[in-house]
């Protein structure tokens, strides 16, 4: 059954299937990769000029995706995960996508001694992360939390922060964004 408010998870399910790299598909479309990153998760409608674009790109029509809706996930493989590094700040992001609407998880490295000057985030949702292993240094606005493995933390939407690795091994830990349910 065809879905259009789901167009961006068949969008998503193509382009992996045909090997083709979000970086690929804005440089094809001229769409920005936040944009297909959001259009991917469902997170915004997008325009039948911009499905036209990207359309081009798979040579599949509208109707080509409209029936290829992915189907709900249970499992997904490390190898599908959706790769996201800043050299800079050696961050690595591994987005864990079910498919699901309005909650996105990620699964994040942060390598030793990482710096993150400059490098804050603001989301329009509220998320959650859990240290695994090793320590991280959280900042929300001008307040400091370290935390430790085991440990987790609430970072309201709209909140400025960023994340850093003072110690000497990995910093692994899990997240999951929620946005609020759409009327």
């Amino acid at each position: 059954m065809s879905d259009i408010k789901h167009i961006g998870s068949s969008i998503r399910s193509l382009r992996k299937s045909k090997g083709i790299t979000l970086q690929q598909m804005s440089g094809a479309t001229g769409l920005s990769i936040g944009y297909l990153s959001n259009l991917e998760r469902n997170m915004c409608s997008p325009t039948l000029e911009n499905i036209q674009k990207i359309c081009e790109v798979f040579g599949n029509s509208l109707t080509d995706l409209l029936e290829r809706n992915a189907e709900s996930k249970i499992v997904v493989r490390r190898k599908d995960r959706e790769i996201t590094v800043d050299e800079d700040s050696n961050i690595r992001l591994e987005n864990i996508d079910f498919g699901m609407k309005n909650s996105s998880f990620l699964y994040m490295i942060v390598e030793p001694h990482s710096k993150t000057d400059g490098l804050w985030w603001t989301h329009e949702c509220d998320e959650v992360g859990t240290v695994i292993s090793g320590e991280l240094v959280v900042m929300i606005d001008d307040r400091k939390f370290e935390l430790q493995e085991g440990d987790s933390i609430l970072i309201k939407a709209q909140s400025r922060h960023c994340y850093f690795n003072p110690r000497e091994e990995n910093s692994v830990s899990y997240w999951a964004r929620f946005w609020e349910k759409e009327e």
